[in-house]
C-alpha cells in the first residue's frame, strides 16, 4: 500500500463565503485526530469577496493549508484543481459554509482502517444548522452502530451528498468532477465511486454541519430551480448518463441506483411549473423526454415506497412513465386506480379537510374541501355520515387546484353542510365521497387553522352549546356535555400540557386556567387593537384613539413592543400590552375583537406552536381587518377566508369593496365593509412645499423576519439590485436637487418600514431630507405637494387631500412577473391613476421637474379619478367601522 504524506486531504471550493469561511477551518483545526494530519486545499474560485484574504491569512499561519487562487468556473473545477494535489489517504470535499464535529476525523480514520477492503467511501449524519435545525431526510440510513451498508442488500440506503463522505484516495483514480454540472455534480461523483464495490460506509458516531444561510448569498441548492443549470444539464449528465452507464455496465440499473434516481426526481415533481419560465418550450419539451426517459428504468415498487412525495405526484409519474392513465376499479365501498400490482391507489385513503366546525341553534355546520385524484371518473359528491346516516353536501367551488409539471394532479371538491342534532345522543360523524356511486368513507382527516379540534395531539376537543366535538381514532364524535363531562376534558387537555415536553406547556396550561376563571368576572367588552408590533401610527392607532376618546363603555387596549419608539405616544391614549406576552395572549382568549390594520396571525393568534391548545377558543374570535391601505392588486392568495377567516374587512372604494367579494376572497357583503380607513379621519393639509419620494418595497428583496430584532434581513446583493440604484440615484440627483432649489420646494425621502432599519445602506445628500421613524404619515401627507410613489398604496391618503401623484415603474416587469407576491388586480395605474406613469429614470426625474415648475398643480383629469374613486369623504370612517362592529355583536 502506498505511503501517504497526510492522513486526509480536505478540498474546499471557496466563493463568496467571507461570513462563513473561517468557521469551517477552524472546525478542522479542531479536530480531535490533530490538525497537522490534515492537508487543507483550498481553492480560491475567482471569489469576488474576502474570502480568498482569509484563506491566504490561514494559510501564513499553518504548513498544511495550501490556497489556490483561479479564475472563477465553478464548484466542478475548483474541486479537480484541489483534487490534483491531494496528498491525503482519504480525501473529503466539505463546503465552505460548513463545519464538522471535533471527533469526525478520528472516527472515520478508525471506522476506514477497520474496513478498507470493504468500501470506497464512508459517510456521516447531516445535521442542519443556521437557518435550519435538525436532521437532514436521508439521515434515517444511520443506526447507532456503525456498519457497512450492501447496497444490493439494503438499496434504499441513499447518499446524495458528496461532501458528509469521505473517499479513499486510490478509489478516485480516473474520477473527476464534472463541469458540465452546476448541480448534483457531488451526487454523480459520489455515485461513480460506490459504483464499482456496491458498499457504503456509516458512521453515526460523528456528524457533518449543514448550513441552512439566512444571511450571505444564498448557496446553490437554495437558489435551484431559478436557473436554467438546474434543469438539462442535471438530467442528461446526472440522471441519464447514470442510467446509461449502469445499462452499459450491468445491463439493467440496480435498485440501490434507482431509489437514487428517485429521490432526487422527487424534488422536480413537486415543483408545479415544468421549466417556471426558465426554459423555452424546445428545451421544456426536452426536459421532460428526458424525465420519461430515466423514469422507465424505476420499478414501481420504489416509486411507491418514496418518502416525502404525495400519492398525487406518483400517480404523475407513474402516467408519465406508462403514457396512460390507470384502470378504474370499482368496489363495494372503495374505489382503486391501478397501473400494475405494485402501484394501486385507493381512494379511501384520501384526505379531506375540514376548514370550519361549530354548532349553532343544534345545528351542527361544517364545511371544508376533500382532495381526489385527477383521474378519469364521472360524479364526485361529498356526503356527511352521522350516525350511519348520510347527509348529501352542497358542493362549493374552491379554485385552487395543485399542479405538478403544468398538469392538474388534484382537484378539491369544496363542500358544507348542515345537520340538525337531536338532544342527549352521542353521534360518530364520518365525511366520504361518493364516486361514481361508490360511497367512500375516507378515514384520513385534515384540520385546517380555523377548525376547532385537530387529530395532530391527544386530548383536543372543543364544546359548543351543549355538547363536546372530539376525535378518536379517524372518527369525530359529538357527545353531550354536562358539567362533570366539561370538567373531565378541560383536565386531561390541561394534564396533556402539563406533562407533555412542548415548548412552555406549563406556562400556557396556566393561561388557559387564568381565562377559565378569568371569563367569569369580565364587566366590558374586550377590542385588541393594533398596527405592526414594533410601529403604530397607521389605521390601528387612528382607530384606537377613536375608541378611547368616544367610547369608554369599550376595555381598548392596544398592543405594541415597550421598545417601539411609538410605545410613549401610545401609552398617552390608552392601555397597550407587550406583543406575544402572557397577558396578551390571556386577552386574546377573552376579547370580543382583534382589530388590526396588519394581516399576519400573531395579530389575532399570538400561540405559536401551542395554537392547537388553544383553538377551541381562537377559531370563535372576531378579527377585523382595518388594512394598511387600498387594495388595488388581487390579493386573495393571502387575504382569503380559508388563510384568515376575516370577520370584518374594511374597504374605501366602490372598486375595491367589489373586487373583494368578487375575486376568490371567499367572504360575502356580511363581512367585507365598505367604511373608509380609520386614518383618512386624521388627515389635513398644511403645505411646506416638500416633494416626498415614497416607495414602497418588494419580497424578492429580504431573505427572511429575524424575530429577535423585529427585522427583514436583506438579500446580499441589495445595493446592485433596480430598487436600490433608481431611488438611491434619484435621492442624489443633481438636476432634481437643483430645480427643486431654483422652484422653493424641499425634497423628502420616506423609506419603507422594513428598510428603515437599513437606511445606512443609502448615501445621504445633505440636500435631501430623510424622513425619521417617528414622523407620521399623516404629517408627511400634510406637508408634501407633490408625492412620486412607485406602486404603494399608502398613497391614496394623499390623494384623498387632492394633492398631486407620481408613478414611477422602473421594475414592472419583475414586480408584476411573479417574483413579489402581487397579483393584478381592479386597478391599472395608467387607466385609473392619479398621475402619470413613468418607466424609466429620465422620465421620472424630467416629470417631477415638470410639476415643480407648475406649482405642483393637480391636473382636473386627475380630480375627477378621485372624485369618483373615494366611496366617502367625510371625517366619519372610524364611526362607520364602531358601528358595523356594534350592530353585528348585538
Amino acid at each position: 500500500m502506498a505511503e501517504h504524506r497526510y492522513k486526509f486531504s480536505v478540498v474546499t471550493a471557496v466563493y463568496n463565503v467571507e461570513l462563513f469561511v473561517a468557521e469551517t477551518i477552524e472546525s478542522l483545526i479542531a479536530q480531535d485526530i490533530g490538525f497537522e494530519n490534515i492537508q487543507l486545499i483550498l481553492v480560491d474560485d475567482g471569489t469576488p469577496d474576502k474570502s480568498g484574504e482569509i484563506c491566504d491569512a490561514y494559510a501564513e499561519k499553518y504548513p498544511n493549508i495550501t490556497v489556490i487562487h483561479k479564475e472563477n468556473g465553478g464548484v466542478s473545477s475548483a474541486r479537480n484543481a484541489g483534487l490534483e494535489i491531494a496528498e491525503g489517504k482519504y480525501i473529503n470535499f466539505i463546503d465552505s459554509d460548513d463545519c464538522f464535529s471535533m471527533n469526525t476525523f478520528s472516527e472515520i480514520w478508525s471506522f476506514f482502517e477497520a474496513n478498507y477492503d470493504k468500501t470506497d467511501a464512508v459517510a456521516i449524519p447531516l445535521i442542519y444548522f443556521d437557518g435550519k435545525t435538525g436532521n437532514h431526510l436521508l439521515n434515517y440510513k444511520f443506526t447507532q452502530e456503525n456498519r457497512i451498508a450492501y447496497l444490493d442488500e439494503t438499496p434504499d440506503c441513499i447518499q446524495m451528498h458528496a461532501a458528509s463522505v469521505f473517499f479513499k484516495r486510490e478509489a478516485l483514480s480516473g474520477l473527476s468532477f464534472d463541469t458540465r454540472l452546476a448541480y448534483a455534480e457531488d451526487s454523480l461523483f459520489v455515485q461513480q465511486v460506490i459504483m464499482n464495490k456496491r458498499t457504503l460506509g456509516l458512521v453515526s458516531s460523528c456528524y457533518y454541519r449543514y448550513r441552512i444561510r439566512v444571511s450571505g448569498e444564498a448557496s446553490a441548492i437554495q437558489s435551484g430551480g431559478q436557473k436554467p443549470q438546474w434543469y438539462l444539464p442535471v438530467l442528461k449528465y446526472f440522471h441519464r448518463r447514470l442510467v446509461d452507464e449502469a445499462i452499459e455496465k450491468n445491463g439493467s440499473v440496480p435498485r440501490y441506483l434507482q431509489y437514487i434516481l428517485m429521490y432526487d426526481l422527487k424534488w422536480r415533481f413537486r415543483r408545479t411549473s415544468l421549466a417556471n419560465n426558465v426554459l423555452s418550450d424546445d428545451e421544456a419539451e426536452e426536459y421532460l423526454y428526458n424525465i420519461k426517459y430515466v423514469i422507465k428504468h424505476i420499478d414501481d415498487d420504489i416509486i411507491m415506497a418514496e418518502r416525502n412525495i404525495f400519492r398525487e405526484h406518483k400517480i404523475r409519474i407513474l402516467k408519465l412513465k406508462y403514457g396512460k392513465e390507470p384502470e378504474k376499479i370499482l368496489m363495494k365501498n372503495d374505489v382503486m386506480f391501478e397501473f400494475s400490482p405494485d402501484a394501486v391507489f385507493r381512494v379511501s385513503k384520501n384526505l379531506v379537510n375540514i376548514e370550519f366546525m361549530d354548532i349553532k341553534n343544534s345545528v351542527l355546520k361544517i364545511e371544508g374541501f376533500v382532495s381526489v385524484f385527477n383521474l378519469e371518473y364521472n360524479k364526485s359528491d361529498v356526503f356527511v355520515e352521522l350516525n350511519g346516516k348520510k347527509y348529501y353536501c352542497t358542493p362549493v367551488e374552491r379554485n385552487k387546484e395543485n399542479t405538478s409539471l403544468d398538469e392538474v394532479i388534484l382537484k378539491n371538491i369544496g363542500f358544507y353542510c348542515e345537520i340538525p342534532l337531536t338532544e342527549k345522543i352521542t353521534y360518530n360523524l364520518k365525511i366520504g365521497i361518493d364516486i361514481d356511486g361508490v360511497p367512500i368513507i375516507l378515514k384520513r382527516h385534515a384540520y385546517k387553522y380555523f377548525a376547532p379540534i385537530t387529530n395532530t395531539a391527544r386530548n383536543i376537543y372543543c364544546k359548543r352549546e351543549n355538547r363536546i366535538i372530539c376525535e378518536k381514532n379517524s372518527v369525530i364524535f359529538i357527545i353531550p356535555a354536562n358539567f362533570v363531562r366539561k370538567i373531565k376534558y378541560e383536565l386531561l387537555l390541561l394534564l396533556r400540557m402539563i406533562f407533555k415536553p412542548y415548548a412552555k406547556s406549563r406556562e400556557h396550561a396556566l393561561l388557559r386556567i387564568c381565562y377559565n376563571i378569568r371569563k367569569h368576572f369580565k364587566r366590558k367588552p374586550l377590542w385588541l387593537i393594533s398596527d405592526r408590533p414594533a410601529i403604530a401610527g397607521d389605521n390601528g392607532e387612528a382607530f384606537f384613539t377613536y375608541m378611547r376618546k368616544n367610547h369608554p363603555e369599550i376595555n381598548s387596549v392596544f398592543i405594541i413592543d415597550k421598545a417601539s419608539a411609538d410605545y410613549e405616544r401610545i401609552s398617552k391614549i390608552g392601555p397597550s400590552v407587550q406583543p406575544r406576552s402572557f397577558k396578551h395572549k390571556l386577552y386574546t382568549l377573552l376579547s370580543d375583537y382583534s382589530v388590526s390594520s396588519q394581516g399576519e396571525n400573531v395579530h389575532f393568534d399570538p400561540f405559536d406552536n401551542m395554537h392547537n391548545f388553544f383553538r377551541d377558543i381562537t377559531v370563535q374570535k372576531r378579527f377585523v381587518f382595518l388594512q394598511h391601505g387600498i387594495i388595488m392588486h388581487d390579493l386573495s392568495s393571502w387575504l382569503n377566508r380559508y388563510n384568515k377567516n376575516i370577520f370584518g374587512f374594511v374597504t374605501t372604494a366602490g372598486n375595491e369593496y367589489k373586487s373583494i367579494l368578487e375575486y376568490d376572497y371567499g367572504y360575502t357583503d356580511k363581512q367585507v365593509w365598505l367604511t373608509g380607513l380609520p386614518r383618512f379621519d386624521r388627515l389635513y393639509d398644511k403645505s411646506e412645499k416638500y416633494i416626498t419620494i415614497m416607495p414602497t418595497w418588494r419580497k424578492y428583496l429580504s431573505r427572511y423576519y429575524d424575530k429577535e430584532t423585529n427585522e427583514w434581513v436583506l438579500v446580499s446583493d441589495f445595493e446592485q439590485s433596480d430598487y436600490y440604484r433608481f431611488f438611491n440615484s434619484l435621492i442624489n440627483d443633481e438636476k432634481l436637487i437643483s430645480a427643486a432649489k431654483k422652484n422653493g420646494y424641499k425634497l423628502l425621502f420616506v423609506p419603507h418600514p422594513i428598510i428603515r432599519p437599513h437606511i445606512a445602506l443609502f448615501d445621504k445628500n445633505t440636500d435631501v431630507e430623510f424622513s425619521s421613524a417617528d414622523t407620521s404619515y399623516t404629517e408627511l401627507y400634510a406637508k408634501s405637494d407633490l408625492i412620486l410613489t412607485d406602486y404603494s398604496s399608502a398613497v391614496f391618503d394623499f390623494s384623498y387631500l387632492r394633492k398631486p401623484i407620481l408613478y414611477t415603474h422602473f421594475d414592472a416587469e419583475d414586480f408584476f412577473g411573479g417574483k413579489h407576491t402581487i397579483q393584478q388586480g381592479y386597478f391599472d395605474y395608467a387607466r385609473d391613476g392619479f398621475g402619470e406613469v413613468e418607466y424609466d429614470y429620465e422620465s421620472t426625474l424630467n416629470r417631477i421637474i415638470e410639476y415643480m415648475e407648475n406649482g405642483c398643480q393637480l391636473k382636473e383629469m386627475y380630480r375627477e379619478r378621485i372624485e369618483s374613486f373615494f366611496a366617502y369623504n367625510d371625517k366619519n370612517n372610524c364611526q362607520r367601522i364602531y358601528e358595523k362592529m356594534t350592530d353585528i355583536a348585538e
